[in-house]
């Protein structure tokens, strides 16, 4: 009788060692839209290949959260947006790459009460990837270039070039304004040392990669995210902040026509193009379409149709969310407001000397710099335009950071 409980016992313990990786699970699916390799059947098994195994561990695919009304009303909404969308092959491939979004945060949530190793190495990772993308950002394209950022890309100009798509500085603003905040507060509230040198050396130096990106966007996003994690480290702070914004916005006002980058950077030309383009999606959206939206990934043909103009997207998240799936995301996104916020309050009100506490408030400081940029630009899906039409993908960074912030709250209500 011995012998069946220690195999049984072993496989245990590969099955969940083979459950640690299930966010890498779903990633095959991205490729199969984007590249149409693998095929995307065989991507789908791989992905529901975890929650298979969970199930026969646990008798459970998915542990329940906080943010499964959301998902779910955010679900349904792109089924209607699937039948309501005239290009079902473009349309699909946004819901199977959204599928796989689904999947990654599933699979963050699911290994919630992993050992703070396990959260370290996911934390690493995400830093090895924005490491990538800066390469990536200034090996591939031009970007804006001024006297302070020339110099990144001769350097990194070297590398050779792959004729894929180049990183927009806002896709790269966007990414990194979301990774900084964390990094700064584990270095202000972390207990642990060499954690809190590495956090901070890897947000300095993601700092100025966000500076020589000239991405104006991303530095506005990024300083309400820190501004956040400021205030939250020590509340007077705020006798310090207010004063300097007060000083540094009229200055920066009355440098604007004067200094031919900070012109560029914050464009008042580039703004009232995009407020052209939201007052143009905004009539658009009239009949049912301001119920059921104009169809998933559809709006760039629609669009392109109504005004003659090749635009990738809408640059704005909450318009385009709207445009993808109607009402039921901006339901969805109401719902998630509300579980945000009093995840929030609950992550503040935690003991300050908890590992868990700086991550928590990082998370939350790094989606306030992801909500401002998304009033400016798209962060949660991507438009890639091709020779023979386009794909529209789901991007999972929103994810993200939505399944992380679960898991502080979890780890910082675990009993001690």
């Amino acid at each position: 009788m011995v012998q069946p409980i220690k195999r049984r016992t072993l496989g245990w313990r590969f099955g969940y060692a083979i459950l640690a990786f299930q966010p890498l699970f779903a990633v095959p699916i991205y490729f199969s839209v984007l590249a149409g390799s693998p095929p995307l059947w065989l991507s789908l098994v791989v992905a529901l290949f975890p929650p298979g195994l969970r199930f026969c561990l646990t008798h459970r695919f998915v542990q329940r959260t906080p943010f499964d009304v959301p998902i779910f009303l955010f679900a349904l909404g792109m089924l209607i947006g699937l039948v309501v969308s005239p290009n079902k092959e473009v349309a699909l491939g946004a819901l199977a790459s959204t599928l796989a979004s689904m999947f990654v945060y599933y699979g963050i949530t699911d290994n919630s009460e992993a050992q703070t190793n396990y959260w370290i190495c996911m934390g690493g990772a995400i830093c090895i990837i924005a490491l990538a993308m800066s390469v990536w950002f200034f090996s591939q394209g031009d970007g804006r270039q001024f006297f302070f950022n020339k110099w990144a890309f001769a350097l990194f100009g070297r590398f050779p070039k792959t004729g894929f798509v180049a990183l927009s500085p806002h896709s790269l603003g966007a990414f990194l304004a979301v990774v900084i905040p964390p990094l700064f507060s584990l270095a202000i509230f972390n207990k642990r040392i060499p954690l809190r040198i590495v956090a901070l050396v890897l947000g300095v130096t993601f700092s100025g990669i966000l500076f020589l990106s000239d991405s104006g966007t991303g530095w506005i996003a990024v300083a309400c995210g820190l501004a956040f994690i400021i205030l939250c480290w020590r509340l007077w702070t705020a006798i310090i902040i207010v004063p300097m914004a007060g000083i540094l916005i009229p200055l920066a006002v009355g440098l604007y026509g004067k200094v031919q980058w900070l012109a560029q950077s914050f464009s008042i030309d580039t703004l009232l193009d995009r407020v052209d383009i939201w007052g143009k999606t905004i009539n658009l959206l009239k009949g049912y379409h301001a119920i059921a939206g104009l169809g998933l990934g559809n709006w760039f043909d629609v669009y392109k149709s109504h005004y003659g103009r090749v635009v990738i997207h809408v640059h704005n998240n909450y318009l385009q969310l709207y445009t993808d799936i109607g009402i039921l995301g901006a339901l969805a996104l109401i719902a998630a407001l509300v579980i945000f916020m009093r995840h929030s309050i609950d992550i503040l009100s935690a003991s300050r000397h908890d590992s868990w506490y700086g991550v928590g408030v990082g998370l939350i400081g790094g989606i306030i710099a992801g909500a401002v940029f998304a009033f400016f630009d798209v962060t949660t899906t991507a438009t890639v335009v091709t020779a023979t039409g386009y794909i529209y993908l789901s991007i999972p960074l929103l994810w993200v950071l939505a399944a992380l912030l679960v898991v502080s709250k979890r780890r910082l209500c675990l009993p001690k």
